[in-house]
């Protein structure tokens, strides 16, 4: 009889000890309790780098799964210093933040290139001599415009290079009149790289054309980007360009 009293208080301690068998796992979260913490969103654009918008939520698209939350967040403009950000932001942990006099500005818009303002023919840049680096389409309805002088009758060669940043342009010629700034002929263009290859040598778009001595030439760069490159985040096209 002490025996069996025995075992029954052991048994009794066995149970305190362990709980119910049943109920005490933790349920999983809900799908939909998952999926109320995503990020909403209209294109890709209001997604962070590396996630997509599916269906309205932004989602891992490509590569491996990012770490948990990751989608969640906003996107940010990245920056190595505050000439990387738009007017009244700064750049703060590599990252383009409004300036405590400016809280409302938008610090995903890209600031323009030091050749702006340049989108019409009236206000264009002008090429000395050498290459004019760094250009950029700092938002989707950037054009840049560049005058030419060409002191003797050559065939004049336009380069439009070191593409960077997926950059896609339409690289125009136009004969111009100083005089009375006008626009004249359409002398050459293309919408392509001189080839398909990514390689550096493939890199460009160019035109060439007859020039005579004392001309000025008109040359004109148009984004044909498919995304607004200066209301979002990412990389901002850019070119060099060079004429010979």
């Amino acid at each position: 009889m002490k025996m069996l009293r025995w075992s029954a208080a052991a048994l009794a301690l066995f149970v305190v000890g362990c709980g119910p068998v049943e109920g005490t796992a933790q349920e999983p979260e809900s799908l939909a309790t998952q999926e109320s913490g995503l990020r909403t969103c209209s294109t890709d654009l209001d997604c962070v780098s590396g996630c997509g918008c599916n269906s309205g939520q932004c989602v891992s698209v490509v590569g491996p799964p990012p770490p948990a939350g990751y989608c969640d967040q906003a996107p940010v403009r990245a920056c190595m210093t505050s000439s990387d950000c738009a007017s009244g932001c700064n750049c703060t942990g590599s990252v383009c933040v409004a300036s405590a006099s400016s809280p409302s500005v938008n610090c995903l818009v890209a600031p323009p290139d030091g050749y702006e303002s340049d989108n019409t023919h009236t206000s264009a840049s002008s090429y000395m001599g050498t290459p004019q680096l760094n250009h950029t389409f700092h938002n989707r309805l950037d054009i840049d415009w560049v005058l030419v002088a060409t002191p003797v009758n050559q065939v004049l060669t336009v380069e439009a290079y070191n593409l960077r940043n997926s950059m896609t342009a339409q690289l125009d010629l136009y004969a111009y009149d100083y005089a009375t700034r006008t626009r004249g002929a359409l002398l050459a263009t293309t919408q392509s790289t001189v080839c398909s290859q990514i390689t550096p040598a493939c890199n460009m778009y160019r035109v060439t054309a007859n020039v005579v001595a004392g001309g000025v030439y008109a040359v004109r760069l148009v984004n044909r980007a498919d995304t607004p490159a200066g209301s979002d985040w990412r990389p901002t096209s850019a070119y060099d360009l060079k004429m010979y």
